[in-house]
């Protein structure tokens, strides 16, 4: 979620950016959900929001043009907060509706998350943080404001890495640890990403799947295309035993994935990339407490909330107060509570 390298909205002037706001109501129930994410979009749309992300956290910035970033668009920030937090409320109020306790609840159960591996993820949880951050492969030397709000921490840009091109260097490397590729190939189509997020779809009547994923050489996209080779692989051998993979539940699905990207940083990457690579657990467990934190009690300052979750994904090196940023995150609010899954997932492999 916090992957700068992947931003395709980049312009000078974030004016360039004419985008219409159209939302799409399906029922009666949600045409207040519909009418708050209008109004946040009618601020700044995702497209906007991802270009000012950019603007900000560039990691080519220093401290200054950072902070300069921030005072040029400090007023969309501001005018986002409030709404962000209509959002949460109105997600909870529907949610509750469903029987639910809170929107974190309704997802964990939607997605099928077993009660006992949630219960693992808040356990081990500050365990796993503590051990990926000890072996995270930082430089003895970063700037002071490196643990900042005016940062995203990413030990991958601190470390060299190979370009891999994609799919070819990823099948080819990939095929180590899982022989079988080499044979599904031909059932596996690569597009470039359409929308703002991969995803990879099945499809029943070939048998076959369609993977969209960034395909620019870069490490980034290298792992975001293992994980959904992952979730291609699996099904492929699911419609081989003649099991509908979107029978399983989403949870089965992430957690098959991330147990293939696991198996390919331990055998394929060298052991500082590997480490370095598993910083993006802190980067989902950032983003699936802090989601806990305010779908269980939106009563609280966001922005305390938000930085006292980055201390706690960092501990012993983040002092954060107040971090505002949050508002810039467009999957806090196109897809809530969807890094959840993952995590739980990545806590249970990790284990």
């Amino acid at each position: 979620m916090n992957d700068l390298k992947q931003t395709k909205v980049k312009p000078n002037n974030l004016k360039q950016i004419k985008v219409k706001v159209k939302v799409t109501v399906l029922d009666k129930k949600h045409r207040k959900l519909a009418r708050i994410l209008e109004e946040y979009h009618s601020i700044a749309h995702w497209k906007v929001i991802e270009a000012i992300r950019f603007e900000i956290f560039a990691p080519n910035k220093n401290f200054t043009e950072r902070q300069k970033a921030y005072e040029d668009y400090k007023d969309v920030v501001l005018k986002l907060k409030p709404i962000f937090k209509k959002l949460i409320i109105e997600r909870n109020r529907l949610a509750r509706n469903e029987g639910y306790k809170n929107y974190f609840e309704f997802i964990t159960q939607k997605d099928g998350i077993p009660k006992e591996k949630i219960n693992l993820f808040f356990t081990k949880a500050d365990k796993i943080i503590e051990d990926i951050n000890h072996k995270l492969p930082l430089p003895k030397t970063l700037p002071d404001w490196y643990w900042s709000e005016f940062n995203i921490p990413d030990a991958l840009d601190l470390v060299k890495v190979p370009k891999y091109s994609i799919p070819e260097d990823i099948y080819k490397t990939a095929e180590k640890i899982h022989p079988e590729i080499k044979r599904i190939i031909s059932r596996i189509k690569v597009e470039t990403i359409k929308g703002f997020y991969p995803r990879t779809e099945f499809i029943n009547e070939t048998k076959s799947v369609v993977i969209e994923t960034p395909t620019k050489p870069s490490i980034y996209n290298a792992l975001t295309f293992v994980h959904e080779l992952g979730h291609a692989i699996e099904f492929i051998k699911l419609a081989e035993k003649g099991i509908d993979p979107l029978s399983k539940s989403k949870y089965w699905q992430e957690k098959q994935a991330y147990q293939f990207k696991f198996k390919f940083e331990e055998k394929c990457l060298p052991e500082k990339i590997k480490d370095a690579s598993r910083g993006g657990l802190l980067s989902d467990f950032f983003t699936a407490l802090f989601e806990w934190t305010i779908y269980t009690n939106p009563n609280q300052d966001f922005d305390e909330a938000y930085a006292k979750t980055f201390n706690r994904c960092y501990p012993h090196i983040a002092g954060q107060k107040k971090n505002p940023f949050y508002v810039l995150e467009n999957g806090l609010v196109l897809r809530p509570c969807s890094v959840v899954t993952a995590s739980v997932a990545e806590a249970e492999l990790y284990c």
